[in-house]
């Protein structure tokens, strides 16, 4: 259905969304949160190394 309604319509198939400018920003963005989703996931990852190894100590020396 939708197919048909699209092809009733004379819109050219070369009609472009964004600006090149645009695209450009949107992949800037795109890149820095890609950093800052690594820079969160790599802190979280050492934080939980530190908190299993406190917790083992504290097993261990604890059954002692």
């Amino acid at each position: 259905m939708s197919d048909a309604l699209a092809a009733n319509h004379d819109v050219p198939a070369t009609v472009e969304l964004f600006e090149k400018s645009e695209l450009q920003q949107f992949v800037a963005d795109d890149q820095a949160a890609g950093r800052v989703i690594c820079k969160m996931l790599s802190a979280l990852f050492i934080y939980t190394l530190l908190a299993m190894s406190l917790a083992a100590g504290w097993t261990y020396y604890s059954t002692l």
